[in-house]
């Protein structure tokens, strides 16, 4: 199942009768309708006479001894490590809608409570009137909903199609907008469309089909307690958790894929698929055959792993403003659903997908505030050592030091980022969303929810193609992640000790951006990365064939922009749309385009501008777009689905 749509409230049924955008099955009773797309035989919405579930996403098991819990654990044994006693996987026959009324018929709405995987959860109790609508822990699968009035709420996966809902009259709220264009996301709940939100995440939200009411209930939310343990027993319970997630996962019948690239995260998802005996075929995409994709390919060769090169090129990502434009939201660049364009050579080889996506934001540094040492014309170094963020102010000065923010707005961004997080009580909100502790947003801040950030996208389109898996967001690793102290996420390696527990092999080829071996000691790998940083600066002969091309994963955009003339006919097609920004007008673009060609480094503001103008939404609200055929891309049109209902009489 692809994406969810739907309306809740007295004139519900109908509701896509002039809904453009959405598509699929329609489930049309008393005050609900819904629709459901699919685009591979899983996970339906069965139902019984009495109920009606839909799941987008997978659930992976379920905990009968959870409870409603902020909670963490770590190898030491003084809280609750892992899943208790009680967890059970799903089994491999069972669907997961099936799988989820099976536990509402058990436990009532707090089963929630005890489900492991990535999810949306929708389940319509026509006996209580109510709709069920459940997020993962850390909110994997977004749900965005508004209110057109007191008693209705419409709610869809994809943000484009909401503002095309008859009943949905929004616009763009300036300091949201703002926070956007600045970071290239936006934080908790909130989006730039007025009256616009996001389900939290960990939370139960209750909506009523006869008024339209709505209640949330949170049963989680992640909470930092550090174990101090030795480090390699770290690893063992690191080792066991990742096993235990894949030998369930797995089946003999299935083929499996690997996103592989040339550093640890997806090594290591590789390195499990070999230690399980799993047939596997790795993909990398890369626009050249450089030092990332050669290593990729060494990592494959290594295993016996067929190897598969998507090749992209700068072709590949200019499309994607509008190959991607219906996928898009309000948190990333029009470049990163990295998959789009290459479904059919991936659908038409593998049964499932493996990825290494969130392994260096819940296990390495990257959630970690560091100092950065500038070294003048050389760049900078970032130290191994945590920068003290001691009060809200602090965390909210290193947002500013972040953001991109070349455009003269009429908001101040740090007003908006000021009355948006604060302290209630003894928690804290941010956007919307609690937390209950300073180290909590700081530590998790950028990856909770997980709706926030920008590789979200990356894993939604993943999840459109196969069953799909990044074994980092299973809670199991997810809570041992809560209990990992600092100094190893930012001195230590646990995936790195893994790959070499698994698959000793692996860990002795190079990691793409160090040139230094998986198995070496912390300091030289940090010191194999800047010395490589810095002979990429200093050597000419080892430049690309060309300027915007590099030795890692991604095209160099700030060359790209210098090289291509795509943002100018973005802006050129667009230009009306600019004006109708706040505070924005094309001559301001064309001013910053102007100063990156001239050597200033503008790609943050100009990408994420480049994404906004090219979105659905904003030709709607800012235009008035009635969404015809004609303006939409091949890839998600915007067509009014077939009225297949299931109706209960």
């Amino acid at each position: 199942m692809s994406d969810l749509h739907g309306t809740v409230g007295a004139d519900a049924p109908g509701a896509f009768d002039n809904w453009i955008g959405v598509g699929g099955t329609v489930h049309e009773a008393d005050g609900l309708s819904i629709a459901a797309g699919s685009r591979y035989p899983r996970d339906g919405s069965p139902g019984t006479d009495e109920r009606t579930c839909w799941v987008l996403g997978e659930l992976y098991g379920h905990d009968a001894g959870a409870a409603h819990t902020d909670g963490s654990g770590g190898p030491d044994g003084s809280e609750t490590v892992g899943p208790s006693r009680a967890y059970e996987p799903r089994p491999a026959s069972v669907a997961s809608a099936n799988y989820a009324l099976a536990l509402y018929d058990r436990y009532g709405r707090s089963f929630v409570c005890g489900l492991n995987g990535n999810f949306l959860l929708a389940i319509h109790d026509p006996e209580r009137g109510q709709l069920l609508l459940s997020t993962d822990r850390f909110g994997t699968v977004p749900l965005y909903w508004t209110r057109p009035d007191d008693g209705t709420v419409v709610f869809s996966t994809n943000v484009q199609t909401l503002p095309y809902h008859p009943a949905v009259d929004t616009a763009f709220h300036p300091g949201y907008l703002h926070e956007y264009l600045a970071f290239r996301r936006t934080f908790g709940v909130r989006t730039p469309l007025e009256g616009v939100e996001k389900l939290r995440p960990g939370t139960v939200t209750t909506m009523d089909l006869t008024d339209g009411t709505v209640s949330a209930d949170q049963y989680w939310r992640p909470r930092y307690r550090p174990c101090e343990v030795p480090f390699e027993r770290f690893v063992d319970e690191f080792v066991g958790r990742f096993r235990a997630v894949l030998d369930e996962w797995l089946r003999e019948d299935r083929e499996y894929g690997v996103l592989l690239s040339g550093g640890s995260d997806s090594r290591l998802a590789l390195a499990g698929l070999c230690d399980a005996g799993a047939d596997a075929t790795a993909f990398h995409m890369n626009d050249w055959m450089n030092r990332e994709a050669r290593t990729a390919e060494r990592v494959a060769m290594e295993t016996g792993t067929p190897f598969e090169w998507l090749r992209r090129g700068p072709g590949y990502r200019i499309g994607a403003t509008e190959r991607n434009r219906w996928a898009t939201t309000f948190n990333g660049w029009f470049s990163q659903p990295y998959t789009s364009g290459f479904e059919a050579e991936i659908t038409g080889r593998v049964d499932g997908l493996l990825s290494g996506l969130y392994g260096d934001s819940l296990f390495r540094g990257y959630g970690v505030p560091s100092p950065t040492v500038p070294l003048g014309g050389l760049g900078s170094v970032t130290l191994p050592v945590e920068r003290p963020v001691d009060s809200i102010d602090g965390y909210v000065d290193l947002l500013v030091e972040r953001a991109h923010d070349g455009y003269d707005l009429p908001t101040e961004l740090r007003s908006v980022l000021d009355e948006e997080i604060h302290r209630d009580g003894g928690k804290i909100r941010h956007h919307g969303v609690v937390y209950d502790s300073l180290d909590d947003l700081v530590y998790y801040g950028g990856c909770y929810p997980l709706s926030n950030d920008d590789d979200v996208r990356f894993q939604t389109g993943l999840r459109k193609l196969r069953p799909y898996r990044t074994p980092y967001l299973d809670n199991r690793l997810l809570e041992l992640s809560l209990s990992m102290p600092v100094g190893y996420r930012l001195r230590r390696n646990v995936i790195d000790r893994a790959v070499a527990r698994l698959a000793p092999d692996l860990a002795e080829i190079a990691h793409a951006s160090t040139g230094v071996a998986l198995s070496r000691p912390f300091a030289v790998k940090y010191a194999g990365e800047h010395l490589t940083e810095l002979r990429r600066k200093c050597d000419s002969t080892r430049a690309p064939p060309e300027p915007y091309l590099t030795q890692g994963p991604w095209l160099d955009d700030a060359e790209l922009l210098r090289s291509s003339r795509f943002v100018t006919e973005v802006l050129t097609e667009n230009r009306a749309l600019a004006d109708a920004v706040p505070g924005m007008s094309a001559g301001e673009v064309r001013r910053l385009y102007d100063e990156h060609c001239n050597g200033e480094n503008h790609v943050g503001e100009l990408y994420t501008l480049v994404t906004l103008l090219t979105m659905p939404a904003t030709a709607r609200v800012l235009a008035g777009d009635p969404g015809t055929p004609d303006r939409t891309s091949s890839a998600e049109p915007p067509v009014r689905p077939p009225r297949r209902v299931i109706a209960d009489d």
